[in-house]
């Protein structure tokens, strides 16, 4: 009997490691995809700003 118990805790905890290391890869994806949008946000404003500047200089040179 007390092979079966061992058996049982250690399927277990192989069971429960995998659940934790896809929680943890959730949560990290999560983490870098909030990342990547508010770097994308950035990069958007900052190119309205560049497209603002160049008509700009094109309209004071014409």
């Amino acid at each position: 009997m007390p092979e079966a118990s061992l058996s049982l805790w250690l399927m277990a905890s192989f069971v429960l490691g995998g659940f934790a290391g896809i929680l943890a890869t959730g949560v990290g994806m999560m983490l870098l995809k909030a990342r990547l949008n508010a770097a994308n946000r950035k990069m958007n404003a900052a190119n309205q700003e560049l497209d603002r500047l160049r008509t700009a200089s094109l309209k004071q040179s014409a």
